[in-house]
């Protein structure tokens, strides 16, 4: 599950990067995708992308605590 968890948290982190950088510079994206990634594309899937990337990213961080926190309780 952790595995999923952050292979899935650096697919949407490049997804959102690359979108971010879709509707800031569309002109590069839009050559590099053939016109598939368009700026109003790009912004509808960074748009979308924000409720997914917070609660990976809180299930990652729940992951890292959570270990921590075990090693702590058994030395």
């Amino acid at each position: 599950m952790k595995t999923l968890t952050h292979v899935l948290l650096t697919v949407v982190i490049i997804i959102f990067i690359i979108t971010g950088f879709g509707i800031s510079n569309y002109q590069i994206i839009e050559s590099l995708t053939g016109g598939t990634l368009s700026k109003l594309t790009s912004f509808q899937i960074h748009s979308n992308l924000i409720m997914p990337l917070i609660v990976l990213l809180v299930v990652h961080i729940a992951f890292t605590v959570g270990k921590k926190l075990k090693k702590e309780k058994h030395p």
